[in-house]
């Protein structure tokens, strides 16, 4: 008896351990990597919409099971370069990146791609990177000056109009020229008096203050994101503007959900420029998620463009 004790324990852990390998079998061939996904964008945890975008990503992972590493890289190519370094160290199997300096980081993001890791490019085109989601940012700025312009003409008023910049990023340096040329398009009696670098909130309030005491019956804002022309916004509540007294209208662009919330106010902030972005990046984020697992990159979607859609007050109602 105790031989048949002995020997049913025995078959019994072999059919556990052969249980336990079928499992991690199944494990495997149902793709159930856990993957660790490096994301870096400019102003990730200031920017409205980056803070949209990275939320998201992480909510993702979250329900996947993954790791996510995020940086910083307000600051341009040398930061790019140490989040690379970092995300690499750390065993990334996918990189998102705001690639706004590929010639400085090229010999990186090679090798990430030699490693196997799948990068993605956001905002940029890439030579090097598998995916990337871009758009005409001359041509997203001319929309931009064009609801500005429209406004003017259809409101009483001085015409007299400010710009929120952000002259150190070469691509937003671009849609700024975008929305001085779609503006003189559709308002050529306008006049854009004055522009002041602010991308983030923290920045667009000073600049709103400025514009109110350079230009005191100025007429309308646009920038090129919703995160300096909020900024902007606040700083004109807080000088008791308003649109119904002043007529004064706030043009931004990302749609993201603080500008999203400005519009249903219903006061100054008069419009944003909708590119789907956070849509996009999750959607690019799947795509890269598919290729870690597979292997294979679809090429049809390797490179893809933001669509381009003006929101007003009444669009968010």
């Amino acid at each position: 008896m105790k031989k048949f004790f002995a020997l049913l324990l025995s078959v019994v852990m072999v059919l556990g351990l052969l249980a336990g390998c079928g499992s991690k079998d199944a494990n495997k061939d149902n793709g159930e990597k856990k993957l660790t996904v490096g994301l870096a964008l400019t102003g990730i945890n200031s920017n409205a919409v980056f803070i949209d975008m990275r939320k998201d990503i992480e909510k993702r992972c979250n329900d996947a099971g993954y790791k996510l590493i995020t940086a910083d890289i307000e600051g341009g190519a040398s930061k790019i370069v140490t989040a690379l370094e970092n995300f690499i160290n750390a065993g990334c199997d996918i990189i998102i990146l705001q690639n706004s300096a590929e010639e400085a980081c090229a010999d990186l993001l090679k090798q990430a791609v030699d490693k196997g890791i799948i990068v993605a490019s956001y905002d940029y085109k890439s030579d090097i990177a598998q995916y990337a989601c871009i758009c005409s940012n001359y041509e997203v700025g001319k929309v931009i000056g064009q609801e500005m312009g429209k406004f003017v003409n259809e409101h009483e008023g001085s015409g007299k109009v400010a710009i929120c910049s952000y002259s150190a990023l070469d691509f937003l340096v671009e849609r700024e020229r975008g929305m001085r040329d779609g503006f003189a398009e559709v308002c050529p009696t306008g006049e854009i008096v004055m522009a002041q670098d602010a991308g983030f909130a923290n920045e667009g309030v000073p600049a709103g203050e400025n514009f109110l005491q350079a230009i005191p019956d100025i007429q309308g804002v646009m920038g090129i994101n919703d995160g300096g022309v909020l900024g902007v916004y606040e700083a004109f509540k807080a000088a008791g503007k308003s649109f119904a007294k002043d007529g004064i209208a706030l043009v931004g662009c990302d749609a993201s959900a603080d500008g999203l919330a400005a519009l249903k106010e219903g006061d100054m902030f008069y419009c944003t420029i909708d590119l789907d972005l956070v849509n996009q990046v999750s959607q690019m984020y799947e795509r890269c998620v598919k290729a870690a697992l597979t292997g294979e990159i679809d090429e049809s979607m390797a490179c893809v463009t933001y669509p381009v859609n003006p929101l007003h007050q009444a669009d968010v109602q």
